[in-house]
């Protein structure tokens, strides 16, 4: 029989500086790839010019990232939980802390504030994203399974308005569904932030205003401004 080799059961030896290093090197990538798709667009910036804007070489950027759309869902997803591991929006605390408020008030109030303030760090992302998807079949894909992610999402929310009552007569919660879904998306962000050139405020009371308008109780002789007759 032969002797066990000495390396026969070890772990492979990580340097803990040396993974510091990557993920620096990793986020340096990230960070030039935005900057490059906010300020030329995503068709037109090339993975050797993130290199170059990492102060990388061209290699070094593939050790990292496979494709250049899996370099954008990085960029995603940092802009939206601050590091491009994978997130769930519906696990983050503001999400938690909407389906935990029981009070109408509130509960708009914190779904507003909350929205505008995730829009505000991925809606420019979220527009280069939503344009690429038109040119690259990896990032349509990318972009249909986020807004699946979306629809998924809004109806948790939706389901929880029903669960607490909030819900006016007659609205049903698939329209309670359809209305954030849209309404909450990223689209409109762009529109009134950058269309219109309205500021981060005029788009959160416009949308605490529609959401109150929409879900606030009526009284049994107004007609539902939402429902059709």
């Amino acid at each position: 029989m032969s002797a066990p080799s000495p390396l026969h059961g070890r772990r492979p030896y990580r340097s803990p500086s040396r993974d510091a290093a990557a993920r620096l090197t990793r986020q340096r990538i990230i960070d030039a790839a935005e900057d490059l798709f906010l300020d030329s667009g995503y068709v037109s910036t090339s993975v050797r010019s993130i290199a170059r804007a990492a102060g990388v070489a061209e290699k070094t950027v593939y050790l990292q990232f496979d494709t250049k759309p899996a370099i954008l869902k990085a960029v995603i997803r940092t802009a939206i939980g601050g590091s491009d591991d994978a997130v769930r929006i519906a696990r983050s605390q503001w999400f938690l802390e909407v389906l935990a408020q029981p009070r109408l008030d509130r509960k708009i109030e914190l779904l507003a504030e909350a929205t505008s303030a995730l829009h505000e760090r991925t809606g420019l992302v979220f527009a280069v994203a939503r344009e690429a998807a038109t040119v690259d079949t990896e990032v349509e894909a990318l972009w249909k399974r986020g807004k699946r992610g979306q629809l998924c999402d809004m109806t948790t929310i939706a389901e929880n308005f029903a669960e607490y009552g909030l819900i006016p007569p007659p609205v049903e919660v698939d329209w309670v569904i359809e209305l954030l879904y849209v309404l909450l998306g990223p689209e409109n962000w762009y529109l009134i932030r950058h269309e219109l050139g309205h500021d981060e405020h005029h788009y959160r009371d416009w949308l605490h205003t529609t959401l109150d308008q929409a879900l606030a109780p009526k009284q049994p002789t107004q007609r539902h401004p939402f429902v059709a007759r």
